[in-house]
């Protein structure tokens, strides 16, 4: 999968759910494939809840409560929202993605991908 440009409407169909689909989640504004930690991110395990979805607050908070997190047709996560410990916290996270996972796209707004 090429580099490419996600609203939080089209990252929500990445969850796992559908066989061969890629496991996809948002994290200050970079899209991550964690496909090959479908143990923790996959359909029914610990993190599925970031599947598909900017997980940002999510990891920035430790809560694992859908509605910390936006939703389809809401705009992305962006630093300024999250107080001092939770940009620290979600630094730290996107720094453990990036070890492990590639970057597969970027975050945008649904206007901004409607201007494509």
């Amino acid at each position: 999968m090429s580099s490419r440009k996600f609203t939080l409407r089209e990252l929500q169909s990445y969850t796992g759910q559908r066989k061969g689909e890629p496991i996809l989640l948002g994290l200050n504004g970079n899209v991550y494939d964690v496909s090959t930690g479908a143990s923790f991110y996959g359909p029914g395990n610990g993190y599925s809840v970031f599947a598909g979805r900017d997980s940002t607050i999510g990891l920035a908070k430790g809560s694992l409560l859908r509605n910390d997190m936006p939703g389809p047709g809401e705009a992305p996560t962006t630093m300024d929202m999250l107080s001092e410990a939770e940009q620290t916290a979600a630094l730290t996270w996107e720094k453990r993605l990036k070890q492990k996972y590639p970057v597969v796209g970027v975050l945008v707004k649904e206007e901004e991908a409607e201007a494509k």
